[in-house]
């Protein structure tokens, strides 16, 4: 089996943009997604750098392998689908994430991007004949965002996102035309957010499924609003004059398509996690078992930020201690409440000790180890008083 080490270090030492520098992974905990945890790659290097995310005055060019949890992929962990889910995940540019300050010339700087990932992808044996991408086929805003935002606006086709795979020798009848927002990035994330194209690569599993294994976005309008801004009352786009693109994979997605491998937790760095935890669950690892698991990894490594990331979005007392806000306490609660209470204390233990060896590359998860099966007993037994109250 290749590494997953092996694959992680390939993507850091890609070529990347000109003048990109490497940052710190943004926090778990981090204010460009309020109330909930980091779900992508560039907004706390945006407002940290740029103060915003539109209308910057300078460039914000930069690689990094961002940690993800994404509490809305939880539902699917038990299903058939859910092989290809994690609780908590990285992802990694290819190239850099490239905010610049004047918008480039976009057919250029895609038709670049994705003769990397062709080279990439052949790197590892990847044939493109097995690699399908969607884009944007056009349409009124209404339509393509299923009524979510219903402004008077027509959608081009995004013919630079088809032409730039097609010229780095992606089959032309492998890319998918799709009228959704998983083709048209279309946002409000609490503050004025640009709208773009966004791509999604796929590779044909032996199984003849197609796996999502890396993301692609480019920006293209700035949102206008009819009064203060907020979701309901953006009624318009405008040509943007500064531009973004960037392209990243899924870092464990790409781990288990290079394998071969039939679910993403089979890959090196959490096989053996799983099977640990099958033998103290004592049966094979199964349904809502991969629950369990994921939501024990994901509250590590939230803990983990919570207590030692330098950026991280905290309350810090007099004592030193640092906390979380109401909401993001409420959602680590969600994680507590999805762990097996089957699990006893020396089981967890067992269980985020071998986490956090398998995942060298993440800083202080030994240290937490007892903070976090503390917290799981602690709620537990809160859990317990409540019912008996009752």
């Amino acid at each position: 089996m290749i590494s997953y080490r092996e694959i992680r270090e390939s993507l850091v030492a890609w070529p990347k943009y000109p003048g990109c520098e490497p940052v710190l992974r943004a926090p778990l905990i981090t204010r460009g997604f309020p109330g909930t945890f980091n779900m992508s790659s560039t907004e706390h290097h945006w407002l940290a750098s740029l103060g915003g995310y539109v209308d910057w005055a300078d460039d914000c060019i930069f690689t990094t392998i961002q940690s993800c949890v994404r509490l809305n992929d939880f539902p699917a962990l038990p299903t058939g689908a859910g092989r290809r889910y994690l609780g908590v995940f990285e992802m990694a540019d290819l190239s850099g994430e490239i905010a610049l300050a004047v918008r480039p010339d976009y057919t250029e700087a895609l038709a670049w991007q994705y003769r990397e990932l062709a080279r990439f992808c052949d790197g590892w044996g990847i044939p493109l004949e097995r690699m399908y991408a969607s884009y944007c086929a056009g349409g009124p805003v209404a339509a393509l965002t299923a009524g979510k935002y219903r402004f008077d606006f027509d959608v081009p086709v995004d013919e630079p996102t088809r032409k730039a795979f097609v010229a780095a020798g992606f089959p032309a009848e492998n890319l998918i035309p799709d009228r959704t927002r998983d083709t048209l990035l279309s946002l409000h994330v609490h503050r004025p957010t640009p709208w773009g194209y966004r791509s999604e690569t796929f590779i044909e599993l032996d199984d003849g499924h197609l796996l999502d294994l890396a993301t692609s976005e480019y920006l293209v309008w700035n949102p206008t609003f009819s009064g203060a801004p907020g979701k309901d009352t953006l009624n318009g786009l405008t040509p943007i004059e500064n531009g973004y693109y960037g392209i990243a994979f899924g870092v464990e997605r790409l781990a288990m398509a290079i394998n071969h491998l039939p679910r993403v937790h089979d890959i090196d760095c959490l096989a053996g996690y799983y099977r640990l935890l099958g033998e103290r669950l004592g049966r094979p690892v199964a349904g809502e078992d991969y629950v369990t698991g994921e939501a024990l990894r994901a509250l590590h490594r939230i803990i983990t930020d919570r207590d030692h990331h330098p950026e991280a979005a905290v309350t810090v007392d007099a004592a030193g201690a640092r906390s979380m806000g109401l909401k993001r306490r409420k959602k680590a609660a969600m994680l507590k409440r999805a762990v097996s209470a089957s699990l006893d204390e020396a089981a967890l233990r067992e269980l985020l000790a071998a986490h956090a060896a398998d995942q060298p590359w993440h800083a202080h998860l030994d240290e937490t180890v007892e903070t976090t099966v503390r917290e799981i007993l602690t709620y537990r037994a809160s859990q317990g008083r409540r019912h008996v109250a009752a």
